[in-house]
């Protein structure tokens, strides 16, 4: 049985704070394969132009709700969002039993997922108009929606002199943390090989996206050893899980 291997970097700008990094997924070829075969978490039950998001997108404190309402009304038409009239109407986003933000959950998906035959094309209207206007889709999307599938957790822990150490480790976003019900998901990105098919590793594919979860200090000092990592003759072969 292969082992998963891991690199751990401490962030040179903050001597507590330490970052702990999936090795066998960010050398993995994975790609996401949205419409490319990606049937959504639900096979033959949704739409798949909906993919992975059927529950809305959850904000973190890093979202802005006022600016995803700001980009509806100043920056989206109905010829670039297929439900413009909804969130026009209704707005965009809504509040969970537990309180927590989301975007709204129109017709089983996302309100800015593009479906099926839909003349704007399908998929995110976000991602269409960051791509429409040249500038990488992280700049609009959701924090959860550009970071998967990179997850992180943050633990603190105590250091050896009884200060606080807070680790962040940055992994495969797996069924479990997915909570409830992940176990019943397709969850292309890592149950199957017909993702690992980029031609670059993830930790070059999703570059701008680690840089913002780490920083360029730490994400640089991670590329030189995962660069050292790839001219090893042993290799580490990522996925699926099954």
């Amino acid at each position: 049985m292969l082992e998963r291997e891991w690199v751990s970097v401490r962030d040179p700008e903050d001597d507590r704070r330490r970052y702990t990094f999936d090795v066998s997924f960010l050398l993995s070829s994975y790609l996401c394969i949205y419409g490319q075969g990606c049937e959504g978490v639900h096979p033959g039950a949704q739409d798949p132009a909906i993919g992975c998001c059927v529950h809305g997108a959850y904000l973190n404190e890093d979202d802005d709700a006022a600016g995803l309402e700001a980009l509806v009304a100043e920056r989206l038409d109905a010829t670039s969002m297929q439900f413009h009239a909804e969130a026009v109407r209704g707005g965009v986003c809504t509040t969970d039993e537990d309180g927590e933000v989301l975007t709204r959950v129109v017709e089983g998906g996302c309100i800015f997922a593009n479906r099926t035959g839909f003349g704007g094309g399908i998929g995110c209207a976000l991602h269409h108009l960051a791509e429409d206007e040249g500038v990488h889709h992280t700049t609009y999307k959701p924090t959860v929606c550009w970071q998967v599938p990179l997850h992180r957790t943050i633990e603190e822990l105590t250091a050896n002199d009884g200060g606080t150490l807070e680790v962040h480790t940055i992994a495969a976003y797996e069924r479990g943390h997915w909570g409830e019900g992940g176990a019943d998901f397709g969850w292309w990105c890592l149950d199957d090989e017909v993702a690992f098919v980029g031609r670059d590793p993830v930790y070059r594919s999703m570059e701008v996206e680690l840089r913002l979860m780490v920083g360029d200090a730490v994400y640089e000092e991670l590329a030189d050893h995962l660069d050292t990592r790839r001219r090893q003759r042993s290799r580490v072969r990522f996925l699926p899980l099954v």
